[in-house]
This record gives C-alpha cells, structure tokens and sequence, in this order.
C-alpha cells in the first residue's frame, strides 16, 4: 500500500529535506520521498499499527514518521495523514499496484480548458508574460503523468524567453496555437504512464529498418528491404545549420516518408550514428 504525510506548511523545505534524512537512516524508514512539507511511501507490511494521537491505524512505517514528527514536535493533522491503494501525490494519482500515475479527470479537465482558453483569440491574442508564465507552469507539473508533450512547449518558452518586464504582451502566432491545442488534445486522449506496461522489441520484430546519415552538404536516407533510397542537398536557407540539425532533418524526412506508405507499419527502426538524434526520440538529456 501507499501512504502519505503532512506536516504544517510553514516547515521550510531544507528543514524537512533534513527530517526526511532523520526517518531513513535514524528512524529506519527506506524509500521515503518528499517534496516540501510532503512525504509518501509504500509499506509492505499490511497489518496496520495504532496512533494513539489520532485514535486509528496507519501502515507501520508511517507511524514511526508520525512519531519522528511528534518528537520533533512537528505540527500536523489528521486530514493529512492518507493510506491505500492509490494514493494523491503533488496532484498527481499514484497507482502502486497497477503502477501507473495520472491526473484526476476534474484536474485533466481543468487542465485543458485552460490551455485551448489561453489560446482563444476571439478576444485577444496577446497575453502577458505573466500569463504565459503561469499556464507553462501548470503544464509543466503536469508532464509528471504526460512526459512526452513537453516538445509542444519549445516555441512557448522562446516566446518568453529573456522577457523580465511581467506585464509585456507577447501574440500568439498560429504555430503556438496549433501545439497548444495537439498539447490538450493528447492529455486528454492519454490515461497516463504505465510503467510496466512499455512493450519492447527488438530489430527482428521492425516492420521496416531505414537507415539514415547526413553531412554539411547532403542528408539522405535507404530502404533496404524494398532496395529504395533518397537524397538531397543539405537546405540553404536553414536557421540553424549544424550537423545535429541535419541528422535531426534527415530522420524526420524517413518517418514523414514512412508515414504515406499504404502498407501497415506499427514498427519502424531508424538507424543513425546521431547520439544527440537519439536522446530526442526518447526525451532524455
């Protein structure tokens, strides 16, 4: 089971990073996270032990923190001490035993409402540095449940980029537009991570393998299967004209490819000799 602890918000963060490291290694309590006044757990053990404060039970291991805060003479509520299957962490619904994590419908729903408003402009089509600032940090939490949206919010992010003045007005162009709408659309079509539930496969199971490479002066890429290749001059009018940016043009040139043929194909390998290419496709840095 999951549970989680409260104490009073006005606990500082670095004194709570320090409480935190009282319970794992003096009060013996593993694995505990925490994020300012939160903390939360597993416990494995489903025999549940008695609090007398509070006149209930609670998993072991989240009694011994409950009695740390207690010597310690931490301030903290009942309302705040919550255990069970599932468990509500920073906003965000942790599931132990189908391991997933997600948002609540109402916080989904009041998520994308919020982003195809900012993006309405029947009204307006500026907003506020302020504004930007505030609807790319709700998004932003909530690429704890969708962490594969965030290459929607690269153009948001230049458009504030190196503004200090909080009331700016900055437009809303029609490439915004069009990330922030896919963006809420896809939260809302998404359940979440699963973190058991990836599938993994190996070369041997791609419906088709294409390799690709680029240089200072020409990209392309090849099917073997079908003996079918490309090639072209590397663009002259290219913002950025670096190799990283060329590798990048070339794999996005085969998948936009492979997207138009007619023949199912639910795998497809890429091969390149781009580790920078590589890191995109999987969102790591």
């Amino acid at each position: 089971m999951a549970f989680g602890t409260r104490t009073a918000p006005r606990i500082w963060c670095t004194f709570f990073g320090l409480v935190m490291w009282i319970a794992i290694f003096v009060y013996l309590c593993p694995d505990l996270l925490h994020y300012m006044d939160d903390a939360w757990s597993y416990e494995m053990d489903p025999i549940l032990v008695y609090y007398e404060p509070y006149d209930c039970c609670f998993p072991h291991k989240q009694v011994k923190l409950l009695l740390l805060y207690d010597e310690l003479g931490l301030p903290h509520i009942k309302q705040k001490q919550v255990f069970g299957k599932s468990l509500k962490i920073i906003g965000m619904v942790v599931d132990p035993t189908n391991m997933t994590i997600s948002m609540s419908l109402n916080a989904r729903n009041d998520l994308t409402a919020a982003i195809r408003a900012f993006v309405d402009t029947s009204q307006s089509r500026r907003h506020p540095v302020i504004e930007w600032q505030w609807i790319l940090g709700w998004i932003n939490w909530a690429l704890n449940a969708y962490p594969l949206v965030f290459p929607a919010l690269q153009l948001a992010y230049a458009k504030i980029a190196s503004k200090v003045i909080s009331c700016t007005q900055l437009y809303l162009n029609c490439v915004v537009i069009l990330h922030f709408l896919w963006l809420a659309d896809t939260i809302e079509a998404s359940d979440g991570i699963h973190i058991l539930d990836a599938k993994e496969w190996d070369s041997n199971d791609a419906d088709l393998a294409i390799y690709s490479d680029a240089s200072l002066s020409g990209l392309g890429f090849v099917i073997p299967k079908i003996l079918l290749g490309f090639c072209a001059s590397t663009p002259t009018d290219c913002a950025t004209p670096t190799i990283f940016y060329y590798e990048a043009l070339a794999i996005a040139s085969a998948i936009l490819w492979t997207s138009g043929q007619t023949s199912n194909i639910r795998r497809l390998l890429v091969y390149t000799n781009s580790l920078n290419c590589i890191k995109i496709n999987t969102l790591s840095v």
